[in-house]
C-alpha cells in the first residue's frame, strides 16, 4: 500500500509525506524507490489493482478495507497541515479515499 501511494505522489510531496512517518515505516516507504519515476499515473482502479498485486493476501473486507485502513493510521502519524497537503496535490477522484 505504501509503494503505490509514494509512487502517485511527486517527488517533493512524496518526500514531505514520508518525512513524518515513524522511521520504521518510513524504512519501508524508500525502499526500492527511483524518483526519476515517480509521480506515476493511475486511477482508482489501477491502485488498487496495485495495491492487490503486491499484497495478494487475502483481507476481510478486501483491498478497499485494506487501503482505507492503512491510510487512517498515516493520518494518525502525519500533521493535520501534511494531510490536506497531501490531499490538494492527488486527483480529486484519488483525494476522496483520504480520510
Amino acid at each position: 500500500m505504501l509503494h503505490p501511494l509514494r509512487d502517485r505522489l511527486p517527488v517533493e510531496t512524496a518526500v514531505q509525506f514520508g518525512a513524518q512517518m515513524p522511521t520504521i515505516i518510513r524504512g519501508i516507504y524508500y525502499d526500492g524507490w527511483k524518483p526519476a519515476d515517480s509521480p506515476v499515473k493511475m486511477s482508482n482502479e489501477e491502485f488498487f489493482a496495485r495495491v492487490r498485486s503486491e499484497f495478494p493476501y487475502a483481507v476481510q473486507g478486501g483491498t478497499d478495507q485494506l487501503v482505507r485502513t492503512v491510510l487512517k493510521t498515516l493520518a494518525l502519524h502525519v500533521s493535520a497541515g501534511e494531510w490536506e497537503h497531501l490531499k490538494s496535490r492527488v486527483p480529486n477522484s484519488f483525494a476522496a479515499l483520504l480520510p
